[in-house]
């Protein structure tokens, strides 16, 4: 049976953009080159995966670092606090007093349970 010119150069075609979508499909399943770089006073500290879609990411941006959940369709301001960058604030933030510096932590755990419970 003979194949003519004109299907062979559309299961050609068809067969190549398969191989396409399946590459750009495996580079952003992988998270490869599809997220910039961290550049100024924006990066990423750490990220902790809690499921496919879901996900903790602690960010420093200037003088704030900023705890984020992150789903499939929302990103969640957990937490915000002021980077201490010398040992002169941290000195200064441990002369605070204990219940200011109790709350950020209270509501961090009640963000967390929360998020675990509606997993």
């Amino acid at each position: 049976m003979e194949v003519s010119p004109l299907a062979s150069a559309v299961l050609s075609f068809v067969f190549v953009i398969g191989l396409l979508l399946l590459t750009l499909w495996f580079l952003k399943f992988k998270g490869l080159g599809g997220a910039p770089k961290a550049s100024g006073e924006l990066h990423v500290v750490q990220t902790l995966r809690l499921g496919t879609k879901h996900n903790l990411s602690v960010v420093k941006y200037g003088d704030r670092t900023l705890l984020l959940g992150v789903s499939g369709h929302q990103i969640t301001l957990l937490d915000n606090q002021a980077t201490a960058d010398t040992a002169a604030d941290k000195t200064d933030m441990s002369e605070q007093s204990s219940t200011s510096a109790d709350q950020p932590q209270e509501s961090f755990t009640a963000h967390l349970k929360n998020l675990i419970a509606n997993r």
